[in-house]
């Protein structure tokens, strides 16, 4: 297998980033939705080489609704950490 591209490394470091300092108030929420989109902003420029699960920009974008409704939130985080571990595996260490 070949070695993931620098951007996909660095794309992925960011959403562990996001995943592990998800904001928790509607005050933390615009620091985190304003990384989120110039993340997808990045994904997007470079897409057709990452094979992005809908998961993946549902988390992104539901930061919101994760800060209002902890249910869904618990629901959301188990899958895109699930995403996110598999789609770690293969990155070189930092």
């Amino acid at each position: 297998m070949s070695a993931p591209s620098p951007e996909w490394v660095s794309a992925l470091r960011t959403m562990r980033r996001l995943f592990e300092h998800e904001p928790t108030d509607k005050k933390s929420l615009g620091p985190w939705e304003d990384e989120a989109i110039a993340l997808m902003k990045r994904l997007r420029s470079v897409q057709a080489s990452f094979d992005l699960e809908e998961i993946v920009w549902h988390y992104l974008i539901d930061a919101d609704i994760r800060v209002k409704d902890e249910g869904y939130a618990r629901v959301q985080r188990k899958g895109f950490e699930s995403w996110l571990k598999d789609a770690e595996r293969d990155l070189p260490p930092e």
